[in-house]
């Protein structure tokens, strides 16, 4: 006759997912997506279904969850060749994957723009490597740090611009106080959609490049 089996250890997998900073980071983002980035740990633990206590093993606050976030988001970025490419080549690339990858979570935008780098290791990295590359290339030192704030400060607000409506800068109906601005953003439209890109990529791509191009000439006017 079989033993019985024992009731205190039931068959199967367990009912409760394994929590994991993984699976922490993906519930923050979502809950980020939904309410913004004004959620609570509470709130988060309540999504998962655990105790905030629980997620205390992982994250010591709201700031070192953010950290954690921002740290995902730049491992998504990814790196397109700072070691190799110029500078001005390989940060085409990063800025657009960078752009891409916060409209994705708009909710998190101002959190992770606001909050230091200090102790979150992946965005140190990163931005170690993009001064390596400055650096290596021959940019003013005093420079660079200005310089990579410059592009990013530029990639989240356009980041913010592409959630914004296409003709966000077109002048209500009857406002002919305006007619030069209303031809400029009627043409701006046209040029995009003749380059099959919406509005708020057309200026991206534009503002980047001149803003790239710029930096490249302020730093060999400096160094005449």
């Amino acid at each position: 006759m079989s033993p019985e089996p024992d009731a205190r250890r039931p068959a199967g997998r367990p009912r409760a997912a394994i929590l994991s900073r993984d699976r922490i980071l993906e519930a923050a983002f979502a809950l980020a997506d939904e309410r913004g980035g004004d959620f609570t740990l509470a709130a988060l633990a309540r999504a998962l279904g655990v105790r905030p206590s629980a997620l205390h093993h992982y994250f010591s606050n709201k700031d070192d969850l953010v950290a954690g976030m921002r740290g995902q988001l730049t491992l998504r970025v990814g790196d397109p060749g700072f070691g190799d490419l110029p500078w001005h080549e390989a940060i085409l690339p990063w800025a657009r994957s960078y752009r891409e990858t916060l409209g994705r979570h708009p909710g998190i935008i101002a959190a992770l723009a606001t909050l230091p780098v200090d102790g979150e290791p992946e965005s140190i990295a990163d931005y170690d490597r993009i001064a390596q590359a400055f650096r290596r290339d021959g940019y003013p030192e005093h420079r660079i740090v200005p310089a990579i704030v410059a592009v990013e400060s530029f990639i989240i607000g356009s980041a913010l611009d592409a959630l914004a409506p296409d003709d966000n800068l077109r002048p209500s109906d009857g406002a002919s106080h305006a007619p030069t601005l209303e031809a400029a953003e009627r043409a701006a439209r046209r040029h995009s959609a003749e380059q099959g890109q919406s509005p708020a990529t057309a200026a991206f791509e534009f503002g980047l490049r001149a803003l790239v191009s710029g930096l490249r000439a302020a730093a060999s006017a400096e160094s005449e």
